[in-house]
Protein backbone atom coordinates (compact mmCIF):
# COMPACT_ATOMS: atom_id res chain seq x y z
CA UNK A 1 0.00 0.00 0.00
CA UNK A 2 2.90 2.38 0.25
CA UNK A 3 5.33 4.34 2.35
CA UNK A 4 5.23 8.00 1.22
CA UNK A 5 3.56 10.24 3.79
CA UNK A 6 3.15 13.88 4.68
CA UNK A 7 6.47 15.66 5.35
CA UNK A 8 4.87 17.00 8.52
CA UNK A 9 4.58 13.56 10.10
CA UNK A 10 6.76 12.48 13.01
CA UNK A 11 8.27 9.02 13.34
CA UNK A 12 9.09 7.05 16.44
CA UNK A 13 9.87 3.45 17.30
CA UNK A 14 7.12 1.19 18.64
CA UNK A 15 6.95 -2.45 19.72
CA UNK A 16 4.19 -5.01 19.18
CA UNK A 17 4.04 -8.05 21.44
CA UNK A 18 2.41 -11.10 19.80
CA UNK A 19 2.82 -13.45 22.73
CA UNK A 20 4.29 -16.79 21.66
CA UNK A 21 5.10 -15.33 18.22
CA UNK A 22 7.53 -12.84 19.76
CA UNK A 23 7.81 -9.13 19.11
CA UNK A 24 7.94 -6.72 16.18
CA UNK A 25 9.71 -3.37 16.05
CA UNK A 26 7.73 -0.93 13.95
CA UNK A 27 7.09 2.75 13.34
CA UNK A 28 4.72 5.07 15.17
CA UNK A 29 3.59 7.57 12.53
CA UNK A 30 2.56 11.03 13.67
CA UNK A 31 1.53 9.58 17.02
CA UNK A 32 -1.58 8.16 15.34
CA UNK A 33 -0.78 4.95 13.49
CA UNK A 34 1.54 2.04 14.26
CA UNK A 35 3.04 0.38 11.20
CA UNK A 36 4.72 -3.06 11.06
CA UNK A 37 5.91 -4.12 7.62
CA UNK A 38 7.54 -7.13 5.93
CA UNK A 39 6.05 -9.46 8.54
CA UNK A 40 6.09 -13.16 7.50
CA UNK A 41 2.85 -15.13 7.70
CA UNK A 42 4.31 -18.29 6.12
CA UNK A 43 7.70 -19.87 5.47
CA UNK A 44 9.61 -18.96 2.28
CA UNK A 45 8.18 -20.64 -0.87
CA UNK A 46 11.66 -21.19 -2.32
CA UNK A 47 13.83 -24.05 -3.56
CA UNK A 48 11.95 -27.35 -3.33
CA UNK A 49 8.93 -25.42 -2.05
CA UNK A 50 8.51 -23.40 -5.24
CA UNK A 51 5.23 -24.34 -6.99
CA UNK A 52 3.79 -25.81 -3.80
CA UNK A 53 1.17 -24.72 -1.31
CA UNK A 54 2.45 -22.34 1.36
CA UNK A 55 3.73 -23.64 4.66
CA UNK A 56 2.20 -21.87 7.67
CA UNK A 57 4.56 -20.68 10.39
CA UNK A 58 5.35 -23.78 12.49
CA UNK A 59 4.62 -24.20 16.15
CA UNK A 60 7.37 -22.53 18.16
CA UNK A 61 8.17 -19.98 15.45
CA UNK A 62 9.11 -16.57 16.84
CA UNK A 63 9.61 -13.20 15.17
CA UNK A 64 12.09 -12.33 17.91
CA UNK A 65 15.71 -13.39 17.55
CA UNK A 66 18.23 -13.47 20.40
CA UNK A 67 15.67 -11.70 22.54
CA UNK A 68 15.36 -8.81 20.10
CA UNK A 69 12.17 -7.89 18.16
CA UNK A 70 12.06 -8.48 14.42
CA UNK A 71 12.77 -5.35 12.39
CA UNK A 72 9.37 -4.48 10.91
CA UNK A 73 10.37 -0.93 9.98
CA UNK A 74 11.55 -1.46 6.39
CA UNK A 75 9.35 -2.62 3.54
CA UNK A 76 10.29 -5.87 1.82
CA UNK A 77 10.42 -6.74 -1.86
CA UNK A 78 7.52 -8.15 -3.91
CA UNK A 79 7.20 -11.52 -5.58
CA UNK A 80 9.31 -11.92 -8.76
CA UNK A 81 7.16 -11.02 -11.74
CA UNK A 82 7.41 -10.31 -15.47
CA UNK A 83 7.33 -6.87 -17.05
CA UNK A 84 3.66 -7.38 -17.84
CA UNK A 85 2.66 -3.80 -18.61
CA UNK A 86 4.24 -0.73 -20.15
CA UNK A 87 2.56 1.42 -17.51
CA UNK A 88 4.82 2.79 -14.73
CA UNK A 89 4.48 0.73 -11.55
CA UNK A 90 6.43 1.42 -8.40
CA UNK A 91 8.11 -1.95 -8.10
CA UNK A 92 9.90 -1.39 -11.44
CA UNK A 93 11.13 2.18 -11.10
CA UNK A 94 12.76 4.56 -8.67
CA UNK A 95 11.12 7.91 -7.92
CA UNK A 96 13.17 9.55 -10.69
CA UNK A 97 11.98 7.00 -13.25
CA UNK A 98 15.24 5.03 -13.51
CA UNK A 99 15.02 1.25 -13.43
CA UNK A 100 15.55 -0.55 -10.15
CA UNK A 101 18.11 -3.32 -9.81
CA UNK A 102 16.04 -6.53 -9.82
CA UNK A 103 13.57 -5.33 -7.20
CA UNK A 104 12.09 -8.71 -6.22
CA UNK A 105 12.45 -11.49 -3.69
CA UNK A 106 10.95 -14.98 -3.91
CA UNK A 107 10.69 -14.98 -0.10
CA UNK A 108 7.60 -12.79 -0.43
CA UNK A 109 4.91 -14.23 1.83
CA UNK A 110 4.84 -11.14 4.01
CA UNK A 111 2.24 -8.63 5.15
CA UNK A 112 2.24 -4.94 6.03
CA UNK A 113 0.17 -3.87 9.04
CA UNK A 114 -1.21 -0.45 9.97
CA UNK A 115 -3.24 0.03 13.14
CA UNK A 116 -4.51 2.86 15.35
CA UNK A 117 -2.04 3.87 18.04
CA UNK A 118 -4.68 4.11 20.77
CA UNK A 119 -6.15 1.33 22.87
CA UNK A 120 -8.49 -1.14 21.18
CA UNK A 121 -12.22 -0.87 21.93
CA UNK A 122 -13.65 -3.54 24.27
CA UNK A 123 -14.74 -5.71 21.33
CA UNK A 124 -11.40 -5.23 19.53
CA UNK A 125 -10.53 -3.43 16.32
CA UNK A 126 -12.17 -4.61 13.10
CA UNK A 127 -9.66 -5.92 10.57
CA UNK A 128 -9.39 -5.13 6.87
CA UNK A 129 -7.31 -7.68 4.97
CA UNK A 130 -6.40 -6.06 1.66
CA UNK A 131 -5.16 -7.90 -1.45
CA UNK A 132 -3.39 -5.93 -4.17
CA UNK A 133 -4.22 -5.90 -7.85
CA UNK A 134 -2.15 -6.56 -10.95
CA UNK A 135 -4.02 -9.11 -13.10
CA UNK A 136 -2.60 -11.85 -10.78
CA UNK A 137 0.60 -11.27 -12.77
CA UNK A 138 2.27 -8.32 -11.03
CA UNK A 139 1.96 -6.21 -7.90
CA UNK A 140 2.88 -6.28 -4.25
CA UNK A 141 1.53 -5.11 -0.88
CA UNK A 142 3.45 -1.83 -1.26
CA UNK A 143 2.44 -1.40 -4.90
CA UNK A 144 2.07 2.39 -4.90
CA UNK A 145 4.18 4.52 -2.57
CA UNK A 146 1.61 7.32 -2.67
CA UNK A 147 -1.26 5.17 -1.38
CA UNK A 148 -0.32 4.77 2.29
CA UNK A 149 -3.47 4.11 4.39
CA UNK A 150 -2.43 6.18 7.42
CA UNK A 151 -5.02 8.89 6.72
CA UNK A 152 -7.59 6.28 5.71
CA UNK A 153 -7.25 4.54 9.08
CA UNK A 154 -7.36 7.82 11.05
CA UNK A 155 -9.02 10.87 9.53
CA UNK A 156 -10.81 8.69 6.97
CA UNK A 157 -12.60 7.00 9.84
CA UNK A 158 -11.73 3.33 9.28
CA UNK A 159 -10.25 2.98 12.78
CA UNK A 160 -9.29 -0.61 12.00
CA UNK A 161 -6.27 -2.84 11.67
CA UNK A 162 -5.36 -2.61 7.99
CA UNK A 163 -3.29 -5.53 6.67
CA UNK A 164 -1.95 -5.57 3.11
CA UNK A 165 -1.10 -9.13 2.02
CA UNK A 166 1.71 -10.20 -0.28
CA UNK A 167 1.15 -13.33 -2.37
CA UNK A 168 2.77 -15.10 -5.29
CA UNK A 169 1.86 -13.91 -8.78
CA UNK A 170 2.34 -14.96 -12.42
CA UNK A 171 3.93 -18.38 -12.93
CA UNK A 172 5.24 -18.58 -9.36
CA UNK A 173 1.69 -18.16 -8.11
CA UNK A 174 -0.41 -19.82 -10.79
CA UNK A 175 1.56 -22.32 -12.88
CA UNK A 176 -0.44 -25.53 -13.27
CA UNK A 177 0.35 -28.82 -15.00
CA UNK A 178 -0.15 -32.55 -14.64
CA UNK A 179 3.35 -32.99 -13.21
CA UNK A 180 2.56 -30.69 -10.28
CA UNK A 181 -0.76 -32.40 -9.69
CA UNK A 182 0.94 -35.82 -9.65
CA UNK A 183 3.31 -34.78 -6.86
CA UNK A 184 0.61 -33.05 -4.79
CA UNK A 185 -0.55 -35.05 -1.74
CA UNK A 186 -4.18 -33.90 -2.04
CA UNK A 187 -4.43 -33.37 -5.79
CA UNK A 188 -4.43 -29.60 -5.54
CA UNK A 189 -2.48 -27.84 -8.27
CA UNK A 190 -1.84 -24.23 -9.21
CA UNK A 191 -3.69 -21.45 -7.36
CA UNK A 192 -0.66 -21.05 -5.09
CA UNK A 193 -1.26 -17.31 -4.78
CA UNK A 194 -4.79 -18.00 -3.55
CA UNK A 195 -3.50 -20.54 -1.02
CA UNK A 196 -1.02 -17.88 0.15
CA UNK A 197 -3.91 -15.52 0.82
CA UNK A 198 -5.79 -18.25 2.67
CA UNK A 199 -2.83 -18.94 4.98
CA UNK A 200 -2.55 -15.20 5.65
CA UNK A 201 -6.23 -15.10 6.62
CA UNK A 202 -5.64 -18.07 8.92
CA UNK A 203 -2.77 -16.12 10.53
CA UNK A 204 -5.15 -13.21 11.12
CA UNK A 205 -7.78 -15.51 12.60
CA UNK A 206 -5.28 -17.11 14.97
CA UNK A 207 -3.14 -14.13 15.99
CA UNK A 208 -4.87 -10.79 15.39
CA UNK A 209 -6.24 -10.67 18.92
CA UNK A 210 -2.62 -10.19 20.10
CA UNK A 211 -2.69 -6.83 18.29
CA UNK A 212 -6.10 -5.91 19.68
CA UNK A 213 -8.02 -7.11 16.64
CA UNK A 214 -11.35 -8.95 16.56
CA UNK A 215 -11.11 -12.19 14.52
CA UNK A 216 -14.91 -12.20 14.18
CA UNK A 217 -14.92 -8.81 12.46
CA UNK A 218 -12.66 -9.37 9.46
CA UNK A 219 -13.30 -7.74 6.09
CA UNK A 220 -11.50 -9.16 3.04
CA UNK A 221 -11.15 -6.96 0.01
CA UNK A 222 -8.98 -5.69 -2.78
CA UNK A 223 -8.81 -3.96 -6.08
CA UNK A 224 -8.76 -5.55 -9.53
CA UNK A 225 -7.08 -8.96 -9.14
CA UNK A 226 -7.41 -8.42 -5.40
CA UNK A 227 -11.17 -8.26 -5.89
CA UNK A 228 -11.04 -11.42 -8.01
CA UNK A 229 -9.06 -12.98 -5.17
CA UNK A 230 -11.71 -11.84 -2.70
CA UNK A 231 -14.41 -13.66 -4.68
CA UNK A 232 -12.14 -16.72 -4.88
CA UNK A 233 -11.69 -16.66 -1.10
CA UNK A 234 -15.46 -16.41 -0.72
CA UNK A 235 -15.89 -19.47 -2.95
CA UNK A 236 -13.38 -21.51 -0.98
CA UNK A 237 -14.57 -20.32 2.42
CA UNK A 238 -18.27 -20.90 1.73
CA UNK A 239 -18.17 -23.97 -0.51
CA UNK A 240 -14.93 -25.89 0.12
CA UNK A 241 -13.19 -25.19 3.42
CA UNK A 242 -13.72 -26.89 6.74
CA UNK A 243 -15.73 -24.48 8.91
CA UNK A 244 -13.68 -22.25 11.21
CA UNK A 245 -15.21 -20.78 14.36
CA UNK A 246 -16.83 -17.53 13.28
CA UNK A 247 -15.42 -17.96 9.76
CA UNK A 248 -12.09 -16.57 8.54
CA UNK A 249 -13.93 -13.42 7.43
CA UNK A 250 -17.44 -12.04 7.53
CA UNK A 251 -17.55 -9.21 4.97
CA UNK A 252 -16.05 -8.51 1.56
CA UNK A 253 -15.15 -5.52 -0.60
CA UNK A 254 -14.78 -6.13 -4.32
CA UNK A 255 -13.54 -2.73 -5.36
CA UNK A 256 -11.12 -1.30 -7.81
CA UNK A 257 -12.89 -3.18 -10.41
CA UNK A 258 -12.04 -6.71 -11.56
CA UNK A 259 -14.60 -7.87 -9.04
CA UNK A 260 -16.25 -11.24 -9.30
CA UNK A 261 -14.84 -14.33 -11.01
CA UNK A 262 -16.07 -14.05 -14.61
CA UNK A 263 -15.83 -17.65 -15.82
CA UNK A 264 -14.79 -21.11 -14.71
CA UNK A 265 -11.02 -21.37 -14.35
CA UNK A 266 -9.22 -23.46 -16.93
CA UNK A 267 -8.57 -27.13 -16.29
CA UNK A 268 -5.08 -28.54 -15.83
CA UNK A 269 -5.47 -30.21 -19.20
CA UNK A 270 -5.99 -26.78 -20.76
CA UNK A 271 -2.91 -25.29 -19.08
CA UNK A 272 -0.53 -28.16 -19.89
CA UNK A 273 0.57 -26.66 -23.20
CA UNK A 274 1.38 -23.37 -21.45
CA UNK A 275 3.62 -25.25 -19.03
CA UNK A 276 5.41 -27.00 -21.86
CA UNK A 277 5.87 -23.72 -23.74
CA UNK A 278 7.55 -22.28 -20.65
CA UNK A 279 9.84 -25.32 -20.42
CA UNK A 280 10.82 -24.88 -24.06
CA UNK A 281 11.54 -21.17 -23.53
CA UNK A 282 13.82 -22.15 -20.64
CA UNK A 283 15.60 -24.85 -22.71
CA UNK A 284 14.28 -27.64 -20.49
CA UNK A 285 13.84 -30.75 -22.71
CA UNK A 286 10.28 -32.03 -23.00
CA UNK A 287 11.60 -35.61 -23.19
CA UNK A 288 12.42 -35.50 -19.48
CA UNK A 289 10.20 -37.28 -16.98
CA UNK A 290 7.75 -35.27 -14.89
CA UNK A 291 9.93 -35.18 -11.75
CA UNK A 292 12.99 -34.27 -13.84
CA UNK A 293 11.09 -31.42 -15.52
CA UNK A 294 10.08 -29.98 -12.16
CA UNK A 295 13.59 -30.36 -10.72
CA UNK A 296 15.04 -28.40 -13.63
CA UNK A 297 12.31 -25.76 -13.39
CA UNK A 298 12.85 -25.26 -9.67
CA UNK A 299 16.57 -24.80 -10.31
CA UNK A 300 15.99 -21.89 -12.70
CA UNK A 301 16.57 -18.51 -11.07
CA UNK A 302 13.47 -16.43 -10.43
CA UNK A 303 14.96 -13.67 -12.58
CA UNK A 304 15.43 -15.97 -15.58
CA UNK A 305 12.00 -17.54 -15.10
CA UNK A 306 10.15 -14.23 -15.10
CA UNK A 307 12.21 -12.89 -18.00
CA UNK A 308 11.16 -15.81 -20.20
CA UNK A 309 7.46 -15.64 -19.34
CA UNK A 310 6.72 -12.80 -21.76
CA UNK A 311 8.33 -14.70 -24.65
CA UNK A 312 5.63 -17.39 -24.81
CA UNK A 313 2.23 -16.97 -26.46
CA UNK A 314 0.19 -17.66 -23.33
CA UNK A 315 2.12 -15.42 -20.94
CA UNK A 316 -0.80 -14.91 -18.52
CA UNK A 317 -0.97 -17.47 -15.69
CA UNK A 318 -4.38 -17.76 -14.04
CA UNK A 319 -6.38 -19.87 -11.65
CA UNK A 320 -7.29 -23.49 -12.40
CA UNK A 321 -10.25 -25.58 -11.39
CA UNK A 322 -8.57 -28.34 -9.45
CA UNK A 323 -11.45 -29.59 -7.32
CA UNK A 324 -9.62 -28.60 -4.13
CA UNK A 325 -9.46 -24.82 -3.93
CA UNK A 326 -12.40 -24.50 -6.32
CA UNK A 327 -15.28 -27.01 -6.43
CA UNK A 328 -15.30 -29.78 -9.03
CA UNK A 329 -18.80 -28.77 -10.12
CA UNK A 330 -19.15 -26.84 -13.38
CA UNK A 331 -22.13 -24.91 -12.04
CA UNK A 332 -20.74 -23.34 -8.84
CA UNK A 333 -20.22 -19.99 -10.55
CA UNK A 334 -23.96 -19.46 -11.03
CA UNK A 335 -25.99 -22.14 -9.19
CA UNK A 336 -26.66 -19.88 -6.21
CA UNK A 337 -25.16 -22.13 -3.53
CA UNK A 338 -22.56 -19.52 -2.63
CA UNK A 339 -25.25 -16.87 -2.25
CA UNK A 340 -27.32 -19.19 -0.06
CA UNK A 341 -24.40 -19.77 2.30
CA UNK A 342 -23.59 -16.05 2.18
CA UNK A 343 -27.12 -15.36 3.41
CA UNK A 344 -26.95 -18.07 6.06
CA UNK A 345 -23.84 -16.47 7.53
CA UNK A 346 -25.40 -12.99 7.39
CA UNK A 347 -22.51 -11.61 5.36
CA UNK A 348 -22.34 -8.31 3.45
CA UNK A 349 -20.45 -7.04 0.41
CA UNK A 350 -19.50 -3.85 -1.45
CA UNK A 351 -19.07 -4.19 -5.23
CA UNK A 352 -17.71 -1.35 -7.36
CA UNK A 353 -16.30 -0.27 -10.70
CA UNK A 354 -15.25 2.82 -12.63
CA UNK A 355 -16.96 4.28 -15.66
CA UNK A 356 -14.27 3.73 -18.31
CA UNK A 357 -12.87 0.32 -17.36
CA UNK A 358 -12.25 -0.60 -20.99
CA UNK A 359 -9.59 2.02 -21.72
CA UNK A 360 -6.93 0.39 -19.54
CA UNK A 361 -7.84 -3.18 -20.48
CA UNK A 362 -7.27 -2.46 -24.16
CA UNK A 363 -4.03 -0.53 -23.60
CA UNK A 364 -0.89 -2.36 -24.66
CA UNK A 365 -2.57 -4.69 -27.17
CA UNK A 366 -2.08 -4.21 -30.91
CA UNK A 367 -5.34 -5.43 -32.44
CA UNK A 368 -5.84 -4.90 -36.17
CA UNK A 369 -8.10 -7.73 -37.29
CA UNK A 370 -10.18 -10.62 -36.01
CA UNK A 371 -7.18 -12.92 -35.72
CA UNK A 372 -5.23 -10.57 -33.43
CA UNK A 373 -8.46 -9.85 -31.54
CA UNK A 374 -8.84 -13.58 -30.88
CA UNK A 375 -5.26 -13.87 -29.57
CA UNK A 376 -5.80 -10.98 -27.17
CA UNK A 377 -9.15 -12.22 -25.82
CA UNK A 378 -7.77 -15.77 -25.52
CA UNK A 379 -5.34 -14.51 -22.85
CA UNK A 380 -8.42 -14.29 -20.61
CA UNK A 381 -10.80 -17.02 -21.77
CA UNK A 382 -10.96 -20.50 -23.21
CA UNK A 383 -11.16 -20.86 -26.98
CA UNK A 384 -14.90 -21.56 -26.83
CA UNK A 385 -15.72 -18.50 -24.74
CA UNK A 386 -13.32 -16.36 -26.79
CA UNK A 387 -15.19 -17.18 -30.01
CA UNK A 388 -18.57 -16.61 -28.36
CA UNK A 389 -17.57 -13.23 -26.96
CA UNK A 390 -16.14 -12.04 -30.28
CA UNK A 391 -19.39 -13.04 -31.96
CA UNK A 392 -21.47 -11.15 -29.36
CA UNK A 393 -19.49 -7.93 -29.55
CA UNK A 394 -17.99 -7.79 -33.03
CA UNK A 395 -20.81 -9.37 -35.06
CA UNK A 396 -23.99 -9.08 -32.98
CA UNK A 397 -22.88 -5.71 -31.53
CA UNK A 398 -24.62 -6.48 -28.24
CA UNK A 399 -23.20 -3.44 -26.46
CA UNK A 400 -23.87 -0.79 -29.10
CA UNK A 401 -27.21 0.48 -27.71
CA UNK A 402 -25.70 0.88 -24.21
CA UNK A 403 -22.40 2.56 -25.02
CA UNK A 404 -21.35 5.71 -23.23
CA UNK A 405 -19.11 8.17 -25.10
CA UNK A 406 -15.58 6.83 -25.51
CA UNK A 407 -12.97 9.13 -23.94
CA UNK A 408 -10.75 8.44 -26.96
CA UNK A 409 -12.62 9.66 -30.06
CA UNK A 410 -9.89 8.24 -32.31
CA UNK A 411 -10.07 4.66 -31.06
CA UNK A 412 -10.19 2.08 -33.86
CA UNK A 413 -13.02 -0.44 -34.03
CA UNK A 414 -11.08 -3.64 -33.20
CA UNK A 415 -9.32 -2.11 -30.21
CA UNK A 416 -12.62 -0.75 -28.96
CA UNK A 417 -14.25 -4.18 -29.23
CA UNK A 418 -11.33 -5.70 -27.32
CA UNK A 419 -11.75 -3.18 -24.49
CA UNK A 420 -15.50 -3.78 -24.36
CA UNK A 421 -15.14 -7.57 -24.27
CA UNK A 422 -12.53 -7.62 -21.51
CA UNK A 423 -14.01 -4.87 -19.32
CA UNK A 424 -17.53 -6.28 -19.55
CA UNK A 425 -16.33 -9.85 -19.16
CA UNK A 426 -13.89 -9.21 -16.32
CA UNK A 427 -15.74 -6.47 -14.44
CA UNK A 428 -19.28 -5.49 -15.29
CA UNK A 429 -20.92 -8.82 -16.11
CA UNK A 430 -19.53 -10.91 -13.23
CA UNK A 431 -20.28 -8.26 -10.60
CA UNK A 432 -23.92 -8.03 -11.73
CA UNK A 433 -24.19 -11.80 -11.93
CA UNK A 434 -23.06 -12.06 -8.31
CA UNK A 435 -25.61 -9.40 -7.31
CA UNK A 436 -28.40 -11.28 -9.12
CA UNK A 437 -27.52 -14.48 -7.30
CA UNK A 438 -27.61 -12.62 -3.98
CA UNK A 439 -31.04 -11.23 -4.87
CA UNK A 440 -32.38 -14.64 -5.90
CA UNK A 441 -31.08 -16.25 -2.68
CA UNK A 442 -32.98 -13.70 -0.60
CA UNK A 443 -29.95 -11.74 0.61
CA UNK A 444 -31.24 -8.34 1.78
CA UNK A 445 -30.50 -5.43 -0.54
CA UNK A 446 -28.93 -3.55 2.37
CA UNK A 447 -26.25 -6.26 2.51
CA UNK A 448 -25.18 -5.78 -1.14
CA UNK A 449 -23.87 -2.31 -2.01
CA UNK A 450 -23.00 -1.48 -5.64
CA UNK A 451 -21.29 1.67 -6.89
CA UNK A 452 -19.74 3.26 -9.99
CA UNK A 453 -17.04 5.94 -9.89
CA UNK A 454 -17.42 8.34 -12.83
CA UNK A 455 -15.61 11.31 -11.24
CA UNK A 456 -12.18 11.71 -9.68
CA UNK A 457 -10.39 14.77 -8.30
CA UNK A 458 -8.63 17.10 -10.72
CA UNK A 459 -5.16 16.07 -9.53
CA UNK A 460 -5.88 12.54 -10.81
CA UNK A 461 -7.05 13.76 -14.22
CA UNK A 462 -3.95 15.96 -14.49
CA UNK A 463 -1.81 12.87 -14.13
CA UNK A 464 -3.66 10.53 -16.52
CA UNK A 465 -3.93 10.91 -20.32
CA UNK A 466 -7.38 12.24 -21.32
CA UNK A 467 -7.92 9.23 -23.61
CA UNK A 468 -8.23 7.01 -20.52
CA UNK A 469 -11.21 8.86 -19.03
CA UNK A 470 -12.00 7.61 -15.51
CA UNK A 471 -10.44 4.23 -15.91
CA UNK A 472 -9.33 1.18 -13.99
CA UNK A 473 -7.64 2.06 -10.66
CA UNK A 474 -7.95 5.83 -11.03
CA UNK A 475 -10.20 5.95 -7.97
CA UNK A 476 -7.43 4.65 -5.69
CA UNK A 477 -6.72 8.10 -4.22
CA UNK A 478 -10.40 8.29 -3.22
CA UNK A 479 -10.59 4.86 -1.62
CA UNK A 480 -7.20 5.37 0.05
CA UNK A 481 -8.30 8.83 1.18
CA UNK A 482 -5.10 10.35 -0.20
CA UNK A 483 -5.74 13.88 0.99
CA UNK A 484 -2.09 14.94 0.67
CA UNK A 485 -2.28 14.69 -3.11
CA UNK A 486 -3.91 18.11 -3.15
CA UNK A 487 -7.66 17.86 -3.76
CA UNK A 488 -9.48 21.18 -3.93
CA UNK A 489 -11.66 22.00 -0.89
CA UNK A 490 -14.92 20.81 -2.48
CA UNK A 491 -13.14 17.69 -3.82
CA UNK A 492 -11.82 16.85 -0.37
CA UNK A 493 -15.32 17.21 1.07
CA UNK A 494 -16.74 14.91 -1.59
CA UNK A 495 -13.98 12.34 -0.96
CA UNK A 496 -14.79 12.45 2.75
CA UNK A 497 -18.52 12.03 2.12
CA UNK A 498 -17.92 9.09 -0.23
CA UNK A 499 -15.58 7.28 2.16
CA UNK A 500 -18.14 7.34 5.00
CA UNK A 501 -19.94 4.27 3.63
CA UNK A 502 -16.62 2.46 3.36
CA UNK A 503 -15.72 3.29 6.99
CA UNK A 504 -19.16 2.38 8.32
CA UNK A 505 -19.07 -0.94 6.46
CA UNK A 506 -15.70 -1.92 7.93
CA UNK A 507 -16.81 -0.86 11.41
CA UNK A 508 -20.12 -2.78 11.33
CA UNK A 509 -22.04 0.48 11.54
CA UNK A 510 -25.28 1.11 9.57
CA UNK A 511 -24.59 1.77 5.88
CA UNK A 512 -27.16 3.98 4.20
CA UNK A 513 -26.20 3.44 0.56
CA UNK A 514 -29.42 4.97 -0.74
CA UNK A 515 -30.29 2.26 -3.26
CA UNK A 516 -33.93 1.12 -3.26
CA UNK A 517 -33.93 -1.65 -5.88
CA UNK A 518 -31.40 -4.13 -7.23
CA UNK A 519 -30.85 -2.22 -10.45
CA UNK A 520 -30.00 0.97 -8.54
CA UNK A 521 -26.35 1.90 -8.28
CA UNK A 522 -24.63 4.61 -6.28
CA UNK A 523 -22.61 6.87 -8.57
CA UNK A 524 -19.79 9.28 -7.82
CA UNK A 525 -20.87 11.50 -10.67
CA UNK A 526 -19.25 14.34 -12.64
CA UNK A 527 -22.59 16.18 -12.52
CA UNK A 528 -22.61 19.48 -10.62
CA UNK A 529 -18.80 19.53 -10.59
CA UNK A 530 -18.77 16.28 -8.61
CA UNK A 531 -21.72 14.82 -6.73
CA UNK A 532 -23.19 11.58 -5.38
CA UNK A 533 -26.28 10.25 -7.17
CA UNK A 534 -28.44 7.13 -7.20
CA UNK A 535 -28.93 6.08 -10.83
CA UNK A 536 -30.50 3.22 -12.78
CA UNK A 537 -27.99 0.66 -14.06
CA UNK A 538 -28.60 0.74 -17.82
CA UNK A 539 -26.14 -2.10 -18.45
CA UNK A 540 -27.94 -4.57 -16.15
CA UNK A 541 -29.98 -6.41 -18.82
CA UNK A 542 -27.56 -6.95 -21.70
CA UNK A 543 -24.84 -8.04 -19.28
CA UNK A 544 -27.01 -10.97 -18.22
CA UNK A 545 -26.53 -12.39 -21.72
CA UNK A 546 -22.79 -11.81 -21.41
CA UNK A 547 -22.76 -13.59 -18.04
CA UNK A 548 -24.59 -16.58 -19.50
CA UNK A 549 -21.84 -16.83 -22.11
CA UNK A 550 -18.73 -16.49 -19.97
CA UNK A 551 -20.12 -18.59 -17.12
CA UNK A 552 -20.91 -21.48 -19.48
CA UNK A 553 -24.63 -21.63 -18.69
CA UNK A 554 -25.57 -22.23 -22.31
CA UNK A 555 -23.17 -25.18 -22.50
CA UNK A 556 -24.68 -26.74 -19.39
CA UNK A 557 -28.18 -26.37 -20.80
CA UNK A 558 -27.20 -27.96 -24.12
CA UNK A 559 -25.47 -30.86 -22.38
Amino acid sequence: MGNVLSPRYTYEECIADLGNLGQLKGTLIDGRVKRYVNVPYALPPTGENRFKRPRPLPKGYSYSEDGKPRNAVDFGLPCPQPTYTSLPVSELAEDDGTSKVYPYDEDCLKMNIWMPSGPAPPEGFPVYAYMHGGWLQIGDPSIDPKMDPTELVTSGGLNCIFISLGYRVSALGFLACQELRDESPDGSVGNYGLWDQRVALEWIHDHISSLGGNPKKVVVGGRSAGAYSTHAQLVHELLQAQPTEGGLFQRAILYHHKQAIPCLPKTVEETQSQFESLLTALDIPLKLSGPERLKKLRAVSAEELTRKIMTIDQFTFRTVQDGVFFPESKTWLYDGKLAEEFKRRDMAVIIGEVQDEETLYRDGFKVTDEISLYKAVNQYYSSTVTNQMIDLYLHQKIKEPYQHPDPNPDIDSYTKVLGDIISDGQVRAPSRSLARQMRDAGVPLDSVHRYIVAWVPEFVMNFAPPKFGVTHAMDRPIHNFSIFHGPKPHEGELMREWIKDYANFINWKPVNFGTKKWTDVKVLSPKDNGSIKIEDDIKWDYLETVSNTIEGRSEQKSS
